[in-house]
């Protein structure tokens, strides 16, 4: 395995709720990536965001190795579905594929006891048009919810993230089939969503939380780049929060200045 850098302080359990990260932190598979911040991190977020061709599915042998860092009690693991499919789009064998593709990936992953599935509700089509007709579009989203739920899945692993649309447009979908929410605070903040209102209303469901900053349109990045008020703004609801933060970034060193500024703000409350 190649020598990436590491980390150099174990974060386990340092707060009260559960710190994670994406499986996309070293330009590597996925199994490199788990086994260089297992040691240091609650749980890993395996990103699987392509499924054409399922090609970042894990196989028979990752599984296996996966498998034995969540038996021997070294890493917890939540997933994040795939983004290339459309629960709401108005073709049934578009709808019909998500579904599929949902169902295919839980299979292969459930052996490894994620603590949550996060899935998008799109407001696009699969021609990456946004709906116009909200209450057609949702009501497609309810029939594919019916669906998801039939996969035989405990409704409240399954996640729903917040996105660009207002996330009132779904709460009742959500709540009708027991889902739990994923507060995509990078999201709200880059789309100039109400972050007070959505900590407020949405904090009590929410299992998962992303966390991450954005700059000139970019997302993604270290939370260096959020102002530092939003932060402590951020820091100040979760003193009881008992869910998962995953820091929703994609290189070492966003990883390694957001954990710097998430412990010395941490350590100021």
């Amino acid at each position: 395995m190649k020598k990436y850098p590491s980390l150099t302080k174990c974060y386990k359990k340092m707060f009260p709720f559960k710190l994670a990260t994406t499986s996309y932190i070293y330009p590597d598979h996925i199994i490199p990536n788990v086994t260089t911040l297992t040691p240091f991190l609650d749980e890993v977020e395996l990103v699987l965001f392509e499924s054409e061709g399922l090609d970042n599915l894990p196989d028979e042998r990752e599984i296996k190795a996966l498998m034995d860092f969540s038996l021997h009690g070294k890493a917890g693991f939540n997933v994040h579905l795939p983004i290339d499919i459309f629960l709401g789009d108005e073709n049934e064998g578009i709808r019909t594929k998500g579904i599929s593709i949902i169902r295919r990936v839980t299979e292969r992953t459930l052996c490894l006891n994620p603590s949550v599935y996060i899935l998008h509700f799109d407001l696009r089509n699969s021609d990456g048009q946004e709906e116009t007709d909200i209450q057609a579009w949702r009501r497609r989203i309810i029939r594919s919810a019916q669906e998801i739920v039939k996969c035989g899945m405990e409704p409240g692993r399954i996640s729903i993230e917040t996105l660009g649309y207002p996330f009132e447009w779904i709460e009742d979908i959500v709540k009708e089939f027991g889902f739990s929410i994923c507060l995509d605070i990078g999201h709200i903040l880059i789309y100039g969503q109400d972050l007070p209102f959505y900590l407020e209303k949405y904090l009590p469901n929410t299992s998962i939380i992303h966390l991450h900053g954005f700059q000139n349109g970019t997302d993604h990045l270290g939370i260096d780049k959020l102002n530092g008020k939003i932060v402590d703004l951020i820091l100040s609801h979760l003193q009881n929060y008992k869910g998962i933060l995953s820091l929703e970034v994609f290189s070492f060193n966003d990883l390694k200045s957001s954990l710097e500024i998430l412990e010395e703000k941490w350590e100021r409350r």
